[in-house]
């Protein structure tokens, strides 16, 4: 038990069923940015100008740099003693004279907020100044910090003393240095030696965003006591807050139902992306509350209709930048989906700022309702089972680090080389021309940005060729510029497109020869594209899954290799069959060595309906590849395994396949799987395909 007066921090790491938690100084501290950012909100609702939003959004910058770095400090140190505490009053009574001083710095007087800022910085650096003296095993990372953050702070204090513009750049390098600080490699170096608590994290940052939400109905029901509740007012605020209640929704059961992915930046993306979306929730809040006085039968102002609606495509933009480093493993579609409707709806609330102008304001604020609406069925949709928060923080070494930390437990997914490349991705010289691929094959086998590029550069390219050839006649097109690029492109893709304003015509006989060559054109260009696009669209994929371990145990008493399958989309494969093959390098008696594929007899090679997984075993006897293979001699008998299914898919009414591959590092000796089935509460089976490819050993089996 330590002691109230005085105890060194100590370095938390992070374990199962051992999570940190939020702590109550924690809290007590974030309350302080509460009136932090009313504060700064009112001072953008008086200065509500393109200069006013950049202010305001530089500020809120430099704000939610104080947080998040007491946040990190906080999540990776265990410490609450009379010192600390008293650093940490410190801090709060310096933020709290920023949240003062910050109508000031609207008016260019920067002083006071300089050195109030700079204060904040010193506390910080003191706090990992202690820690470095005190804690001896994280000294590297604490003193890099704290360099890093005495650097920035010095920049602060000096720009107390210096005029505009130069305080704006200091202010400016000084911010840089603390975005780039954690980045920088050897700092991320060290995280994955000593990864986070994202359990914690995900704490702090939702606890955050609960914050800032919660601050726009303060808004509203303050201006309701204030001035009354009309109906309108009562009908805008109403509105108003159901735009805020789906943002919640999209929050913490999309965000913060989310695992972060288990790739390099990915947890350092998640956390800088709460920035924006921290700037774009405050701007909502003061937009609302502007909202409240919007006439409901005349267009909205068009000032705070640009803010409503530039700060919700932000929140839904930032959304979307944390989808894409996240997954949903409960989900039902695919996490692409979010992120596309994200981009989607952040599209359309822009579009309406602009349309606003011709319709009413209720049905303005209305159809901003419906978006927020529209997401949170989407949701519902597609995940319609509660999130694991027991899967949700799994990876946080991977998701923070640099990728080339110590190896994982046994028990965990097996790891496959940086170098190892796909069986079919070898190098093809001399290859027989007419044999070799083309570029419809590319288009097909390529991406879907691969066949849009190709089809935008193509339409682009060839429309600037004809222009060109417009051009070489100056009277070639009527009520055209005969010099003008411009109008001989406008007027080829016209022309390509069928679209024939009217304005632009041809006006010569070479004009008309060009019209006729490249109407031939773009009705061959326009039959190409469509069917690429329906050829690729209408091809079918399989979710078959395979696991990512394949095993060597003892299965009713004879050794037996095994590996799982699974139907990720639960959609019916009939008459599914397997096939298995072992890629082995053999000598024959005369000395030639020669690479083999030698076939593996399953058990069971087919099955009238795939819907759930399938357990793959073969018995491993005399005759088999794998007879006395080991886990020693494993990488110098076996080079790969490959697996290939087939069957019919019932939705796409074609047939499909799907194929593994197994590699020496993937096998496990005397493991078996976790089970993935279980009955719920309503009868209904479940998947768990976060077990899919967890193994456990083998019980000892008991002497006789």
């Amino acid at each position: 038990m330590h002691s109230r007066w005085y105890h060194p921090p100590t370095l938390h790491s992070p374990t199962h069923g051992q999570e940190k938690k939020v702590g109550w100084l924690e809290l007590f501290y974030d309350l302080i940015y509460v009136a932090t950012f009313i504060q700064l909100g009112n001072a953008l609702s008086h200065h509500l100008s393109v200069g006013g939003v950049l202010a305001f959004t530089g500020l809120m910058v430099l704000l939610w740099l104080t947080w998040t770095t007491f946040t990190d400090y906080s999540n990776r140190f265990d410490v609450d003693d009379l010192t600390h505490r008293a650093l940490v009053f410190l801090q709060m009574f310096a933020i709290g004279g920023m949240a003062v001083s910050l109508p000031a710095v609207f008016e260019e007087e920067t002083a006071q907020f300089s050195f109030l800022y700079a204060a904040v910085r010193v506390l910080v650096v003191l706090l990992y100044a202690r820690t470095y003296l005190q804690q001896q095993k994280a000294r590297e990372m604490t003193s890099r910090y704290a360099i890093g953050y005495a650097a920035g702070a010095s920049l602060w204090l000096l720009s107390g003393f210096l005029d505009t513009p130069w305080v704006y750049m200091c202010w400016a390098l000084a911010a840089l240095i603390d975005f780039s600080l954690p980045l920088s490699r050897p700092i991320r170096a060290l995280v994955g030696r000593f990864p986070p608590d994202v359990l914690h994290l995900s704490e702090r940052y939702g606890l955050l965003t609960l914050i800032v939400l919660g601050e726009s109905f303060v808004k509203v029901l303050t201006t309701l006591n204030v001035n009354g509740a009309g109906l309108t007012q009562g009908i805008n605020g109403l509105l108003g807050l159901f735009i805020v209640c789906s943002l919640w929704w999209i929050y913490f059961d999309d965000v913060a139902g989310s695992r972060i992915k288990r790739s390099p930046l990915a947890g350092f993306a998640w956390i800088y992306a709460h920035l924006p979306l921290t700037i774009a929730v405050v701007a909502t809040g003061v937009s609302i509350k502007k909202a409240m006085y919007f006439d409901l039968l005349q267009p909205a102002p068009v000032s705070y209709r640009w803010l409503l609606c530039g700060s919700l495509a932000l929140v839904f933009f930032s959304v979307a930048a944390i989808d894409a480093v996240t997954e949903r493993r409960q989900s039902e579609f695919g996490d692409r989906t979010r992120t596309t409707t994200r981009l989607l709806c952040a599209f359309v609330v822009l579009l309406l700022a602009p349309s606003g102008s011709v319709i009413p304001a209720w049905a303005f604020l209305g159809a901003l309702s419906i978006i927020g609406l529209a997401q949170v069925v989407l949701d519902l949709m597609m995940a319609p089972l509660k999130a694991d928060a027991e899967m949700l923080h799994e990876g946080a070494q991977d998701a923070f680090g640099t990728g080339e930390e110590e190896e994982e437990s046994a028990s965990a997914a097996p790891r496959v080389p940086s170098n190892r490349q796909p069986l079919g991705a070898a190098v093809r010289k001399g290859t027989p021309s007419e044999l070799r691929r083309d570029l419809y094959f590319q288009l097909m086998d390529g991406s879907w940005w691969l066949l849009f590029g190709t089809l935008l550069f193509t339409f682009m390219l060839s429309n600037g060729i004809f222009a060109a050839l417009y051009l070489l006649e100056p009277d070639a097109i009527l009520n055209a510029n005969g010099e003008s690029f411009g109008d001989a492109f406008s007027f080829s893709v016209q022309t390509m497109s069928t679209i024939g304003y009217g304005a632009l015509s041809p006006g010569s006989s070479y004009a008309n020869v060009l019209v006729t060559c490249e109407a031939i054109f773009g009705i061959f260009f326009t039959a190409i594209a469509t069917g690429l696009m329906f050829a690729k669209a209408s091809r079918p994929r399989s979710s078959i899954l395979f696991s990512e371990p394949i095993l060597i145990t003892t299965f009713h008493g004879k050794p037996t290799l095994m590996f799982r399958v699974g139907n990720a989309r639960g959609n019916e494969i009939v008459e599914a069959s397997m096939t298995v093959s072992a890629l082995v390098d053999e000598v024959s008696p005369e000395g030639h060595g020669m690479r083999r594929m030698r076939d593996v007899k399953l058990e069971r090679a087919s099955t009238p309906l795939f819907t759930l997984t399938w357990q793959a075993l073969h018995t491993i006897t005399e005759d088999s590849p794998f007879f006395g293979m080991t886990a020693e001699n494993v990488h110098e008998r076996l080079r790969a395994v490959i697996v290939t299914m087939t069957g019919h898919d019932a939705t796409y009414g074609q047939t499909v396949h799907g194929r593994g591959n197994y590699f020496p590092e993937n096998f496990r000796f005397q493991h078996r799987f976790i089970d993935v089935l279980s009955n719920l509460e309503d009868g209904r089976l479940l998947v768990d395909y976060d077990k899919f490819h967890r193994t456990e050993p083998d019980p000892q089996t008991p002497s006789e």
